[in-house]
């Protein structure tokens, strides 16, 4: 085992678990089509993996009130093992899991608790799919057969991995958990130090991530790990012989820095930390080019006690790789803005959970009749203490705590159950839905949808699934065969928010697409720009040209909608024809407009 940098042990990822896992997963029949039925598993069942962990610690401990003596580590080993479904076998995951089942082997857990939570895993899905049922269908039990499959493959996986490792190796992997402990000892006795001192010391602390953008992707658990060893030998030729450096993490470091005169000496080690990151690594004679984003705090003036400073790192850090900045130095608002967002993603839960999201819809008027044809469906939601949550703003809660296939089978379950309410009230419109970026790589998506349709029995034609144009070039082939796959269904497919991707018109005519909606933006400056006049006539040229059909966002008055019309734009959407309303609202809405359009 090769000792992290600072002379502490760090983790060490077995790279015979990966291969195991690919020798084993034909062995149970996890083939393709398998591992698909297996991701689809609990999002058909709109299950939350917070919750399923819970599930299988109750199940196990029901069975057995002396599975473990370590309770913490049996929670940080099963809420790793819940996700299996989801991670499918990434190489991280492996390594996390790996991890964590050495340490509750040390603390004393007995050795076929991997099996035991494989079958209780199992338990769990039949009973969320079965819901009260007593058969379930082809689907279900394809998934169900997967779920189990995947579970035994898992527990044989850990069972090699117990049997081909030395409990020395277990214990070094485990000291990789106290270095917080170790990191806390060192600030401890620089923040005693700098206050013992005649003058108060500063003492800098600085928290390093490798940012997993698109290129770091690309590389491999060891590549990244090469690449965060190479790091950290460039730093230490800039760090004094007193500064502390201690590996964190698979892709991390902290730097301490204590007995410094001021927090200008912290600001400038902290701009010299990204500058000596600049240029590219090579590793193995590749070149590789990184990014890495940087926290930054100091004692006394962000923390007098050690968990204070590491707690305000964590937070800066975590503020710089959400926000894209290389360098954010911690203040007060952070801890208010995550306090706050803490709450809210609590909230976000509870109304999930029970069902106090809330669906709107906005109108599309056919703009040569003026008659109503369709709506597209808007999230709303609002908290307890009346606070309206930025309809923006949802998914992207959603997306930290993990919840995002939720949020995606509660938006498509709620188009459907929208259109079959709209049918039983004599309105036969279309309805479209807007998903997150991320679903359109996701190939589950369509069988999703088709559940959907089949359980509100609703006709397929109706329903128009819209897409982020962003995401759509983000990888236009993968997104393309889930588009495919919805269009079989006899669903439509959009691009929403058309003309603001630099290389739209390179990728459009390859996509198996039925419309195009044209970004607000442009046509709200129509009036007062003859430049985005001409664009908004070009993208509707453009699009006719393709057999698309084209629906213009952000109509906010007769004259935009009757220079739309004249342009030849088929349909229009905005606060002149109306405001998104609750969905009950539809029915009378439609019936008044359609009477005045004749």
């Amino acid at each position: 085992m090769t000792p992290a940098p600072g002379g502490l042990p760090g983790v060490t990822v077995h790279a015979t678990m990966t291969d195991v896992a690919a020798e084993l997963c034909p062995v149970y029949g996890l083939d393709e089509r398998a591992r698909s039925a297996l991701r689809a598993c609990f999002r058909l069942a709109g299950d939350d993996c917070r919750q399923r962990s819970r599930d299988l610690r109750d199940l196990l401990l029901a069975a057995d009130s002396d599975v473990a003596a370590d309770a913490d580590a049996l929670d940080a080993f099963l809420q790793i093992f819940a996700a299996l479904p989801e991670t499918d076998f990434a190489i991280d995951w492996l390594a996390e899991l790996g991890l964590a089942w050495k340490r509750l082997r040390l603390a004393g857990c007995a050795a076929d608790l991997p099996l035991r939570a494989a079958r209780a895993l199992a338990e769990i899905g039949s009973r969320q799919m079965l819901g009260g049922r007593e058969t379930l269908s082809a689907l279900e039990l394809e998934m169900l057969n997967a779920l189990a499959a995947a579970g035994m493959c898992v527990a044989e996986l850990l069972g090699r991995e117990t049997r081909g490792s030395s409990l020395a190796m277990a214990i070094d992997d485990v000291v990789d958990q106290g270095i917080g402990t170790v990191l806390g000892r060192q600030l401890e006795k620089a923040l005693a130090a700098g206050q013992a001192s005649a003058e108060v010391a500063t003492v800098g602390l600085l928290a390093l991530r490798l940012r997993l953008d698109s290129s770091a992707l690309s590389f491999d658990l060891v590549q990244r790990d090469a690449i965060l060893d190479a790091a950290i030998e460039r730093l230490r030729g800039v760090l004094r012989e007193s500064d502390v450096l201690v590996r964190t993490e698979l892709h991390g470091c902290v730097i301490l820095l204590p007995g410094l005169r001021s927090q200008a000496q912290v600001r400038l080690a902290a701009n010299k930390v990204m500058q000596v990151l600049e240029l590219p690594f090579v590793i193995n004679g590749v070149v590789a080019r990184a990014i890495f984003a940087l926290g930054v705090v100091w004692a006394p003036d962000h923390g007098r006690r050690p968990e204070a400073l590491i707690r305000c790192v964590e937070l800066a850090v975590e503020t710089a790789l959400r926000t894209e900045q290389s360098l954010v130095i911690f203040d007060q608002q952070l801890l208010i803005e995550a306090q706050r967002e803490a709450e809210l993603e609590k909230e976000f839960l509870f109304a999930l959970e029970n069902s106090h999201l809330a669906v709107h819809l906005q109108p599309q008027v056919d703009l040569k009749t003026r008659r109503c044809v369709g709506a597209e469906l808007l999230m709303r939601w609002r908290t307890r203490d009346g606070h309206d949550v930025p309809p923006w703003h949802i998914p992207e809660v959603a997306h930290r705590l993990g919840a995002g296939p939720q949020l995606t089978r509660w938006l498509v379950f709620s188009a459907c159950r929208t259109l079959a309410e709209l049918r039983a009230a004599g309105v036969d419109i279309d309805v479209s839905v807007n998903l997150m970026g991320r679903d359109l790589m996701d190939q589950e998506l369509p069988m999703l949808v088709e559940q959907a349709i089949k359980f509100w029995r609703v006709p397929p034609a109706r329903l128009t699934v819209e897409l982020i144009e962003s995401a759509v070039l983000g990888d236009p082939v993968a997104g393309a065969a889930v588009m495919d796959k919805l269009i079989a269904l006899g669903v439509s497919t959009s691009i929403d928010d058309f003309g603001i991707g630099y290389s739209s018109i390179l990728y459009l005519r390859q996509l198996p697409l039925q419309e195009l909606k044209i970004d607000r933006v442009f046509v709200d400056a129509m009036s007062r720009s003859q430049e985005d006049k001409e664009i908004v006539a070009a993208l509707i040229r453009l699009a006719h040209g393709l057999d698309l059909h084209v629906v213009a966002e952000g109509v906010e008055d007769e004259q935009t909608a009757d220079l739309l019309r004249d342009m030849g734009c088929d349909y229009g959407q905005g606060y002149w024809i109306g405001k998104a309303m609750p969905a009950s609202e539809m029915p009378a809405w439609m019936a008044s407009w359609n009477r005045q359009a004749g």
